[in-house]
């Protein structure tokens, strides 16, 4: 009994201590793992993340020391990315003090002065805790003395890229500067050592058709979107014909990669992506073979404002050839100039569902070297070989690279340098007397510049400005508070249209091996299962319904013009979406890069493939925005505009901006749409029946009068 005992107190003495060395989660009132954003081997974004934990709560929420400490750093900082930072302003002012110094300067640089925050380094037994996205007012001299459950400061942000409060914890130890973030917490890790792995070259049959059925299965098990694309069926079908591509003996790492783009080009999404980075064989490296490209730079135009047909132009070429430019090609090396147009569009795949813009693009401005790189490496001294469509044959040496004079290149990158404003993710100017343009390149905006924007809006609103062109060009998204408080502003007093949005899933948990979720955890367990559908589902309550008002008193009445390309993405396809279900202004320009109907930004998973050792990010959530689907509004596409403007040879010589030229040319002409009304619509009811009834009275007068002539003729 005695040793019982013993044996017992010995047990609670090694659970005591055992506890002990577990460290206090970090955000007052949170249990040990709640609240986390992101952890290692997830993506923020388009960055990995190798080692950060971002933990969320409200702002000004306290911030706990999570263990006994040293303090061994202090400062303010700004996280450009992930990995580099910028240290700013002075540590023994106050965190407004240092606000105020340097707005300005993130204005400049286009920073978002909230994620200025203070860092703190915890030197904690042999590890050292960095913890980034406070702030306080009173700074922590170096080399104080913490105990566990100090108050370190409040939660505020961290960083550009994540638009909740949130605080990023790295570790560090004496051996290697990466270290676990979540063990020390008694949390289930997803941390891993960075262990470079041997390339392989050359993958047998079984590893390559492992490592696809690893991929084709994770996707088919996590991805909640797949039946845009095909039925279960379809897919299973699909796989197993793309297995037998592989060659019994093996398949080169190149070539894997090739059948692996197959597979994108046919699921695509622009937030799934699958990175095959292919290093040079050194074995197989053979002296002279590069790659080389046209010397006459060709692409894919649309002929007038056509949205289907198309021929291919040489677009830029060296003086000695500029009179080709404008000739339009029939073959190139023997091969249809459609085929070219074809290898654009598998080269290409980060778009959503059906949509045709991105491929347009491509195939315009990236055609002539899509077909080099598709070519692959060549020997010094080839040639290609131009058929024309007026029966000109040419031949002419291959280049080493993109041919044509200065201007020439600036006509090349032009597209993406538009909505791009000096210093500022912000442009607003007055372009006439009846015109104000308001561009933004990122919905990622700082307190002060959204306010910027709404300002702008309801200035123009105040003045009487009859027309606002709202410009989301080259726009990917960003912050989903900035869009829907600026779609406000937009929609004035325009009432937001019933419409149906939830989020969906395939399963509270998943089995596929992934990098940054435990296998088994319950990942969605809020999720719920609706009768007669798939997947699990979480659906808005009227309370949700009740937070977002949809009428903004202030804001712009007038004629509103929203210009959109093949980049306007995310939160930009958001905002288009809404200004065109609502009948609330005139969209201007390209297809949205982004599905309007449903986009899968939220959560991902990564996997990476034993073999080939090729990475790939898969969406996890289904958000559904609208299930509204008409002419207007198709299903599986992005945001059409009212006004579709095709790229034509014309805009890719254009030296000005030449869909906001096209815009205010509408807006002189008088071209809009206007909203439907209940009167409107019960008049279109009614104008057949009257036009009917006219009719038939025109005719019964018309029988009349020639049965009165008759009469008349007969008593004559």
């Amino acid at each position: 009994m005695k040793q019982t005992i013993i044996t017992a107190m010995l047990v609670f003495v090694a659970l005591a201590v055992k506890a002990e060395n577990v460290w206090l989660w970090p955000i007052e009132g949170q249990k040990a793992g709640e609240g986390i954003l992101y952890r290692p081997q997830d993506y923020i974004g388009e960055e990995f993340n190798f080692e950060n934990l971002f933990i969320t709560a409200p702002e000004g929420t306290q911030v706990l020391c999570p263990a006994d400490a040293a303090v061994e750093n202090y400062k303010y900082t700004y996280l450009i990315s992930l990995y580099t930072s910028s240290g700013e302003g002075n540590p023994n002012k106050t965190y407004n003090e240092v606000v105020a110094d340097n707005k300005a300067e993130f204005r400049t640089k286009g920073w978002d002065i909230r994620c200025l925050s203070i860092m703190v380094g915890l030197r904690i037994g042999k590890k050292k805790l960095w913890i980034c996205g406070l702030r306080r007012d009173k700074a922590i001299p170096t080399g104080t003395r913490l105990k566990r459950g100090d108050v370190l400061g409040t939660i505020g942000y961290c960083y550009h890229a994540i638009s909740e409060p949130s605080i990023r914890l790295n570790i560090s130890d004496d051996i290697e500067s990466g270290g676990d973030p979540m063990t020390p917490f008694g949390l289930r890790t997803t941390f891993r050592r960075f262990e470079p792995q041997p390339t392989k070259f050359h993958l047998t049959h079984e590893e390559a058709v492992a490592d696809y059925h690893q991929l084709a299965s994770s996707i088919k098990e996590i991805y909640p979107s797949l039946e845009d694309f095909m039925t279960d069926d379809e897919y299973d079908a699909f796989v197993e014909e793309q297995i037998e591509r592989i060659p019994a003996d093996g398949i080169e790492l190149k070539d894997f990669a090739k059948l692996i783009g197959d597979y994108n080009n046919v699921i695509h999404d622009s937030h799934l992506s699958i990175n095959c980075p292919v290093p040079d064989n050194p074995k197989k490296q053979k002296k002279g073979l590069d790659i080389y490209f046209s010397p006459l730079h060709f692409g894919h135009v649309a002929v007038g404002d056509s949205l289907n047909e198309r021929a291919c132009v040489v677009l830029v070429a060296d003086s000695d050839h500029a009179k080709y430019v404008g000739r339009r090609i029939a073959r190139i090396d023997g091969k249809p100039a459609s085929d070219l147009f074809d290898i654009s569009r598998r080269r290409f795949w980060l778009y959503d569902a059906h949509v045709t813009s991105v491929g347009d693009y491509q195939a315009c401005y990236h055609n002539a070297l899509d077909y080099a790189f598709e070519s692959g490496p060549q020997p010094q001294g080839g040639t290609m070989v131009y058929d024309f469509e007026d029966g000109e044959h040419l031949e002419l040496p291959l280049v080493s690279w993109f041919v044509g004079n200065e201007k020439d290149r600036k006509k090349f990158f032009h597209q993406h340098s538009l909505n791009r404003h000096k210093d500022s993710p912000i442009g607003i100017r007055q372009l006439n007397d009846s015109v104000l343009y308001i561009g933004i390149s990122t919905f990622s905006l700082s307190q002060v510049d959204c306010d910027s924007v709404v300002s702008a809006i309801h200035a123009a609103e105040r003045n009487g400005m009859p027309n606002l062109i709202f410009d989301v060009r080259n726009n990917g998204g960003g912050d989903a508070g900035v869009e829907e408080r600026i779609t406000r502003a937009l929609m004035g007093r325009t009432p937001d249209r019933p419409h149906t949005g939830y989020l969906k899933v395939n399963a509270a948990s998943f089995n596929s091996p992934t990098l940054n979720w435990i296998a088994g955890d319950t990942i969605f367990g809020d999720f719920k299962p609706v009768e007669g559908q798939k997947g699990l589902y979480l659906m808005p309550t009227e309370e949700d319904k009740a937070k977002t008002p949809t009428v903004d008193s202030l804001g712009y009445n007038g004629r509103l013009y929203v210009l959109t390309d093949c980049w306007s993405a995310s939160a930009s396809a958001f905002l288009a979406g809404t200004v065109k279900r609502n009948y609330r202004g005139y969209i201007v320009g390209r297809e949205t890069k982004s599905a309007y109907h449903h986009e899968t930004c939220m959560k991902f998973a990564s996997i990476c493939l034993a073999n080939s050792q090729f990475t790939a990010k898969i969406p996890m959530v289904r958000i559904v925005i609208d299930e509204t689907v008409n002419d207007r509004l198709p299903a599986l596409r992005g945001v059409m505009p009212d006004c579709n403007i095709p790229l034509t040879e014309e805009e890719f010589h254009y030296d000005g901006d030449y869909i906001l030229d096209r815009t205010l040319q509408l807006i002189a002409d008088g071209t809009y749409i206007e909203a439907p009304t209940d009167n409107s619509v019960k008049k279109c009811k009614i104008l057949p029946i009257v036009l009917t009834a006219l009719g038939i009275i025109t005719l019964l007068l018309i029988l009349l009068f020639f049965r009165s002539r008759k009469g008349q003729k007969g008593m004559t």
